[in-house]
């Protein structure tokens, strides 16, 4: 089935939103809720996670089944989104959508989009792939395949110059969502109770432990995590639970709190955080860190061929410095992480990663991203 030539051009009725991971899940989930605020009667369909479907929106594939990282992890499953994506297709001919909006995941949504557009829907994508980091070939088909980019980051939109795409920034959703840390406060009774509602000691210092959103990540990151925390007697570790994950992914003899992050983030008095959005949902928290990350030797390498960036953690690449400590692969073991972190919580590691958090917070637009992109996709089909 082809888009209907007789569609009501009056404005969006129905919508398919594609995402694959807890991230991007939230984030989409966030535009919906904005979309529904101005068209409550709009009909969603797609594939994402719980967020997505606490927001109404039918699930054709849910994310814990299409969160998987690192080239030897996708090749495995080769045959499960091969099966996917045939699926989606037939899901998405038989809605017939007045639009698609892809958020971030692009292995699998600009593979989508390129069938999408040929068959005549119109597309538009919010989070763009890293073209400036890697596969800048990508922004020619993006061009081609898309109606309109929605970026977060400052220096993204640049990129595209040279290509007949209409770009536009829109504010990172999460320095829309996270107040600074001046206007979270540090209510002490607050803080009591929140440790006493998870079972937490009522004194001492925490400290957050953040092994990942993907099965394959806290299998690997979580050992060295916990073992960097019993290297460090003086703090109370606590392990942060991926949304989408269960209690038996983590083997561990720490607490495990689901639901709690933002508040783990707040009280906690430093953090050890594998790379991804949580290193800067921490830092928009003023939350002290050091990044980790470990990943398989053949995807470390390809990495490193094909990358042309300096960091890993967004702290850093939106500053452009080491802004928050990196400790990559063979660096990333638990005796390494255990002394960094020590020099985090000093004096000097503290003031440093102060005026950090400040210099994010100058550096990032809150133009509300969620509303700018739902009134993006709300425009006339």
């Amino acid at each position: 089935m082809t888009p209907t030539s007789s569609r009501d051009t009056a404005g969006v009725h129905r919508l398919y939103v594609l995402t694959g991971e807890p991230s991007g899940d939230a984030h989409a989930a966030a535009v919906v809720r904005a979309l529904k605020a101005s068209a409550p009667e709009i009909e969603v369909r797609g594939m994402g996670g719980d967020a997505l479907a606490a927001e109404g929106v039918t699930l054709v594939e849910h994310i814990r089944n299409t969160s998987v990282m690192g080239f030897a992890e996708v090749v495995r499953k080769l045959g499960f989104f091969r099966r996917l994506m045939a699926r989606v297709k037939a899901d998405i001919a038989a809605f017939d959508p007045d639009r698609i909006v892809l958020v971030d995941y692009p292995g699998f949504n600009l593979r989508l989009a390129r069938w999408a557009h040929e068959q005549g829907w119109s597309v538009d994508m919010y989070i763009a792939p890293q073209v400036w980091a890697w596969k800048q070939g990508r922004i020619h088909a993006m061009a081609r395949d898309l109606d309109r980019l929605y970026v977060i980051l400052p220096f993204e939109a640049q990129h595209y110059g040279e290509v007949e795409l209409r770009v536009d920034y829109v504010g990172h959703p999460l320095a829309d969502a996270i107040p600074a840390k001046a206007d979270l406060g540090s209510d002490t009774s607050d803080a009591a109770a929140w440790r006493s509602r998870c079972g937490l000691p009522p004194t001492g210092d925490l400290l957050a432990l953040l092994p990942g959103s993907r099965l394959q990540e806290i299998e690997r990151m979580l050992p060295s995590l916990t073992e960097a925390a019993r290297q460090l007697p003086h703090l109370t570790p606590v392990v942060a639970g991926a949304p989408g994950r269960q209690p038996s992914d983590y083997t561990t003899e720490f607490p495990v709190l689901f639901g709690e992050t933002s508040d783990l983030y707040r009280h906690a008095a430093a953090g050890i955080i594998t790379s991804g959005t949580a290193t800067l949902e921490a830092a928009l928290y003023g939350l002290p860190q050091v990044v980790a990350y470990r990943t398989s030797g053949i995807t470390y390498r390809l990495a490193k061929w094909f990358t042309q960036v300096r960091f890993i953690s967004l702290v850093n690449l939106i500053l452009d410095r080491e802004a928050v400590p990196e400790r990559i692969q063979q660096d990333c073991t638990p005796s390494v992480l255990a002394e960094t972190l020590k020099g985090v919580m000093s004096e000097a590691g503290q003031q440093a990663q102060m005026q950090a958090h400040s210099d994010l917070r100058a550096a990032l637009s809150t133009k509300g991203a969620a509303q700018a992109v739902a009134q993006g996709l709300l425009r006339e089909p």
